[in-house]
């Protein structure tokens, strides 16, 4: 992804459940920007819970979702920060950072540094293997 393709996307409103193209949640983000600019395919899950649990859990064993050991292009990002989870895509672009949708704020691009002050302290990479 690009600069101009990556600001397409900024400022775009949040919504929970939201698939686009006028706003998005995180995970809707995240599916989106996949397909779109890594002809990655994600299963949709209406909200994070039991079922995001099982679907994770399933793709980890399967070994088609692997935790990376350090941040590449297109890699998908779980931030903790507290008890709810968030997801975001990881791009090499300004130094790195984070493409997310957070609520009440909308679509934001973090740098790395950012990314603490906005509560992430825990960055978790996914490679998605096709």
């Amino acid at each position: 992804m690009t600069p101009d393709e990556i600001n397409r996307y900024i400022g775009l409103e949040w919504a929970a459940g939201a698939r686009g193209p006028s706003a998005y949640d995180c995970w809707g983000l995240l599916r989106q920007v996949q397909a779109e600019h890594f002809q990655i395919e994600i299963p949709d899950v209406p909200e994070f819970g039991d079922v995001a649990r099982d679907l994770y859990r399933e793709r980890v064993e399967s070994r088609s979702w692997e935790i990376a050991p350090a941040p590449f292009h297109g890699a998908g990002v779980l931030l903790r920060g507290g008890n709810e989870p968030h997801v975001g895509i990881w791009l090499e672009c300004e130094g790195g950072g984070v493409l997310h949708s957070m609520e009440r704020i909308g679509v934001i691009w973090s740098p790395r540094a950012a990314l603490r002050l906005l509560g992430f302290s825990r960055l978790t990479f996914y490679k998605f293997n096709v």
